[in-house]
């Protein structure tokens, strides 16, 4: 009986000890998977985590759909080095909540953790939900290639992305969809959202908003951000925010708000940076409003952006007197005329004092600016070399005034001279001259320094839609006016369609234009591709788009 009693102690004391087994290595969450090192589910896994880790951890994830909700707590042993990795490769992984509360959570203090390639949906409330308060923050999190998405809807209570109180985590290439507030946020601190979409679905009452983020210096770069309610907001930076920083991105709203305002609300809402972005707001209201109080203006920063409201006003100055809603000229020629009385001391100075000085109001020139989007930039853009490499207007904002934003949202490399305002870096580029009449000729300019003497390709499509450009393809719709060309009926439409990149990276291509009266009224899109053996496909880049009409 002893040997029995002793025997059942030892075979708790071994399972206790396998529970709490610190965790290092590889290992595979698959509920088809089996071994060792295999859990079933993401619960199963979490719950290893519950003996902490003494290296870094890598879960490789099926891509399959898990049907559970997931919370973690925080893992004893993490660092910088023992990260803590839940990833799939491939297809994404799926956390399908099953129409539970909350989707994905980071619970407290969860520190290191990073998520890649995973879908987060059918939850009521948040989708990714990284709780607080202040001494127990999630901290160092990364959050990579995820897409969460709630369903469509004005109401406040669902929040596709919940962040309350972390601080320096990071958001790549990730998709926020649908919720009343597609990404909310309390006392968030250091944190990076680089070339994410956020996406109202035609109903957010509210598409970004942070709030109480005291000296906060939150950056959001290469952000393509749209489709709020009719009467929803787009980035509402207000209400105690010091410190975000919103540049390179793209905003396109239809609502009878703003799809800006640029804080105004209390004393914390001033050293927000706001450079280099496009917004289009096509529905009735501005695309952005200036905060001030008692008719003064915060110590926010805004300039180098294009604003376009075809429907609208460009701009707002928030509790103006004289100067409530109108043009960008009309606000720069109100502006500069009331500098000395619409900028308060304690601040930047009004000469230092940028309040869009160098934007413009244009339509922006993106390849479609309705669904389904393509933020691209076509070869007359306004935007092309528009931006700035001075992302940090002065000292009053307390950001690292070296920063450069590097790269687009497709990773292209950023000039370090001439920006382009936007998301969208054109690093390779097609102009066109010619008066596009039946008979005349159009002259298509090609510019691809980084690929000089790399052969080069120019397509060309009749078409009633614009060509869909990314970094590796580019689909063009039949041509009955190239098959003619290439079949002798119509010698000579097409020259110099393909050749050689000279040392500059230039080229020169010409589409002749028949004299057929037919073909008024006909679109015409070009763009232009260079070849390299061992690049993706053979297609070393791929140019935006020229279009013109034959008239």
């Amino acid at each position: 009986m002893k040997g029995k009693i002793l025997f059942g102690a030892m075979l708790v004391l071994v399972l206790a000890c396998i529970s709490t087994a610190q965790l290092s290595g590889s290992y595979t969450i698959d509920p088809n998977g089996s071994g060792p090192t295999n859990y079933t589910t993401f619960s199963a896994a979490v719950s290893a985590l519950g003996g902490g880790v003494s290296g870094p951890v890598v879960f490789t994830v099926a891509s399959t759909t898990f049907k559970e909700a997931v919370l973690i707590n925080p893992v004893t042993g993490v660092s910088a080095t023992n990260t803590v990795t839940f990833q799939a490769v491939g297809t994404p992984a799926i956390i399908d909540a099953n129409n539970g509360q909350d989707g994905l959570t980071l619970n407290a203090a969860c520190s290191y953790l990073i998520f890649d390639n995973l879908e987060v949906k059918n939850f009521t409330r948040y989708g990714l939900y990284l709780t607080g308060p202040s001494a127990t923050r999630a901290t160092f999190c990364t959050f990579k290639n995820c897409k969460i998405e709630a369903g469509a809807t004005s109401s406040s209570s669902v929040r596709t992305v919940y962040l309350y109180y972390p601080n320096d985590c990071r958001f790549e290439n990730c998709v926020f969809a649908g919720g009343g507030w597609v990404m909310y946020s309390q006392l968030m601190n250091r944190n990076v959202f680089s070339g994410c979409e956020f996406d109202g679905k035609g109903q957010a009452s509210r598409i970004i908003a942070p709030y109480n983020s005291n000296d906060a210096d939150n950056l959001y770069e290469n952000c393509f951000i749209h489709s709020s309610g009719p009467t929803g907001l787009g980035v509402y930076i207000n209400l105690s925010q010091y410190g975000g920083m919103f540049w390179h991105n793209t905003i396109i709203v239809n609502t009878s708000q703003n799809a800006v305002h640029l804080g105004g609300c209390c004393a914390w809402s001033r050293a927000n940076s706001f450079r280099n972005n496009i917004v289009v707001n096509t529905g009735t209201g501005v695309c952005i409003k200036y905060g001030a109080r008692s008719n003064l203006l915060e110590f926010n920063d805004a300039d180098y952006n294009c604003y376009y409201a075809p429907n609208g006003k460009a701009c707002e100055l928030e509790g103006g007197t004289t100067f409530t809603k109108g043009t960008l000229a009309q606000w720069k020629t109100y502006f500069n005329a009331n500098r000395n009385t619409l900028v308060p001391t304690g601040g930047p100075t009004p000469a230092q004092a940028r309040w869009d000085d160098n934007s413009i109001e244009s339509d922006p020139g993106l390849v479609s600016m309705t669904a389904p989007y393509d933020i691209h930039l076509k070869g007359s853009s306004p935007c092309l070399d528009g931006g700035t490499i001075q992302y940090v207007a002065g000292s009053w904002i307390s950001y690292n005034p070296n920063y450069k934003v590097a790269t687009d949202f497709e990773g292209h490399v950023r000039p370090a001279t001439l920006v382009d305002i936007g998301a969208d870096e054109v690093v390779i580029t097609i102009t066109g001259s010619g008066s596009g009449q039946p008979g005349t000729a159009i002259t298509l300019t090609l510019s691809a320094p980084s690929d000089a003497g790399l052969p080069y390709v120019v397509g060309s499509s009749l078409g009633g839609g614009p060509i869909p450009i990314d970094t590796r393809w580019l689909n063009l719709s039949l041509d009955a006016l190239l098959d003619a060309s290439v079949n002798g009926y119509l010698p000579m439409v097409f020259q110099n369609y393909a050749g050689n990149l000279d040392a500059n990276g230039r080229a020169t291509a010409k589409i002749n234009i028949p004299n057929l009266p037919g073909l008024k009224g006909v679109r015409i899109h070009s763009a232009f591709l260079t070849l390299k053996p061992g690049a993706p496909s053979n297609i070393q880049s791929i140019s935006n788009s020229f279009i013109f009409t034959i008239t």
